[in-house]
């Protein structure tokens, strides 16, 4: 099992609470690599809605900087 992801604070600009930050992180159900380090992915809030969460990989845990509900383009 993974360590729980840091979440930094330019992830909370969509008002997306980080209860469902973690959850969408932890059961995704799609991921795409966005170059440079950057992986987008889809998965859902505590409430099933589907959220994008775009993070990168430092030393020693994946950081979180991007939250919000996902947009159709991630949801074809």
């Amino acid at each position: 099992m993974q360590p729980e992801p840091v979440i930094a604070s330019s992830a909370y600009k969509h008002g997306i609470d980080s209860g469902d930050m973690v959850h969408a992180f932890n059961n995704a159900l799609a991921a795409f690599d966005l170059d440079d380090g950057f992986i987008m992915l889809i998965g859902p809030a505590m409430d099933a809605t589907m959220l994008e969460i775009g993070y990168v990989t430092s030393t020693d845990s994946h950081v979180i900087i991007h939250a919000m509900e996902a947009r159709p383009k991630f949801l074809r």
